[in-house]
Formats: structure tokens, C-alpha cells, sequence
């Protein structure tokens, strides 16, 4: 079940005393339930901090994020189990994945603990792995893949593969952060259909994080801008990019290169 991502006036901080860096400043953003938004920016705007927070690897300095009604910023307890309905896939899956583990077994953890955040019992481990199975076959890769280590695939494997383990999750949310930049242009759109299919089908929800507008306008309902850890816009997509009311939104678009 889909439930909106909310983060009320997040502020995310780093250092202490006249060093401090506020990486994200007052940030006040809502994905609804169902939608995919598209959060866009220069290198360094806080995309990629405001996402991180989501789903616990920083804790916000100020405010709260809440999935539905449950705060899951500093989360402790059920409430820790409730933000693993947020999962983040990153631009470099190959660092996120156990070297020692096979992908079959990444993807049953996350069946695994999916099962207990229900507060039921997990399938038999045949079970499981068939399921492994179906899910790679939903990215367009075949079961028997399960058996392989993360080092034995190409990087559009392994980035539908963390598209599976996601899946598996269980997710209301999925943070999706510059997933295509590191593929070549000839899987990047694989890869986008894939997400766009899955989450049309399983009705989760989709926090886009690219510099690629081209990308944001085609596969996007909404758009947000951030620059300098602020959000200076939020919109339909169309509007946004073709209507910009800010005049930093319209340099990102001018900068976009053209044929």
C-alpha cells in the first residue's frame, strides 16, 4: 500500500560551531501515493542528502519525515521497521551489494524482513527462492541468475537486480537516486521502463533524483528544484519545465545541451 513520503521543514546539517554546512535547508516536500516525482538540481544541491535521510543513513538536525501518519526520522523500534517500506536505489548498486553473497540471497534478506516488518512468518526458503525468481524475471532477467555473485554482472544487471531487491521489499516508497547516469544510453532506457512499469503496476510510489531534465520530463508527474539545500520550486512537470517560475530553474533548462 502506497502512502505519501512527507518531510516537514528538514534541515540536515554537517560539522560543528563556525563550520557548520546546512547540506539541506528547511525543506518542506510531499510524494504522494502513486506518483513519481522528479527532484532535480545542480551537483551538491541536497538531493541526494534529502533522500539519504529518508531512509535512515542521516538523521535530519530539524524537522521530521513521516511515511503516512508514522514519524520514521530517528526512528527506534516499529517505527525503524515502518521506514524499511522506503527503499533507496543507488546510482552504483556494486557497492551495495555483499560481495559474499549470491543475488538470490540478497533478494531473500529483503523477502525475509519484509515478512517480519508484516509481523508474519517468512515462506520456506524454497518458497522464497521461487519467488527470487519471479522477481528477476520481472526486471527481464532470468531466475537462474539468482545463483551468481554481484561481480559476475554487467552494471545494467546489477541495477535491475537492486530494482528486484527493492521490489521484494515490499516498498511504499522508492527512492530511486541517479540510477541511470552510470549506464550506457542503450540500457538507461531499459532500465527507466522497467521502474516506470513496476511502479504502474505495484502502485508505489517514486522520488526521482536526476540532473537528466530530458529524463525528468518523460518519465515524471511532478518536479521539484532544490538549489543550495532549498526548494525554490514545485510543479507539474510540464509547467515546470516549460513555464518555470523561478529564474534558476530556467538556467537548469537552458543548460540542458541540445542537438
Amino acid at each position: 500500500m502506497s502512502m505519501p513520503l512527507t518531510f516537514e521543514t528538514v534541515t540536515i546539517t554537517f560539522g560543528h560551531g563556525s563550520s557548520t554546512f546546512a547540506a539541506v535547508r528547511g525543506v518542506d516536500l510531499t510524494v504522494q501515493p502513486g506518483e513519481m516525482l522528479g527532484l532535480v538540481g545542480e551537483s551538491g544541491s541536497g538531493k541526494s542528502t534529502l533522500a539519504r535521510a529518508a531512509v535512515g543513513l542521516q538523521e535530519p538536525s530539524a524537522g521530521r519525515i513521516l511515511l503516512g501518519d508514522t514519524v520514521i526520522s530517528r526512528a527506534r523500534g516499529a517505527a525503524a521497521r515502518e521506514r524499511r517500506r522506503v527503499q533507496m536505489i543507488f546510482q552504483d548498486p556494486q557497492s551495495c551489494f555483499d560481495p559474499r553473497r549470491t543475488i538470490g540471497q540478497s533478494i531473500d534478506e529483503a523477502l525475509v524482513q519484509a515478512a517480519r516488518r508484516e509481523g508474519v512468518a517468512a515462506a520456506g526458503a524454497r518458497a522464497r527462492r521461487a519467488e527470487a525468481g519471479e522477481l528477476l524475471q520481472a526486471v527481464a532477467l532470468p531466475a537462474a541468475m539468482a545463483d551468481r555473485m554481484p561481480t559476475e554482472l554487467s552494471g545494467g544487471q546489477r541495477q535491475r537486480v537492486a530494482v528486484a531487491r527493492a521490489i521484494a521489499a515490499r516498498p511504499s516508497v522508492v527512492l530511486a537516486d541517479e540510477i541511470t547516469s552510470a549506464l550506457d544510453v542503450s540500457v538507461q532506457g531499459a532500465v527507466l521502463n522497467l521502474l516506470r512499469d513496476l511502479q504502474r503496476e505495484l502502485g508505489f510510489s517514486v522520488l526521482f533524483i536526476s540532473h537528466n531534465l530530458a529524463v525528468v520530463r518523460v518519465v515524471c508527474d511532478r518536479v521539484a528544484v532544490m538549489r543550495h539545500g532549498a526548494l525554490v520550486e514545485v510543479g507539474d512537470t510540464l509547467q515546470v519545465l516549460e513555464q518555470p517560475s523561478q529564474a534558476y530553474t530556467s538556467e537548469l533548462i537552458a543548460a540542458v545541451p541540445t542537438l
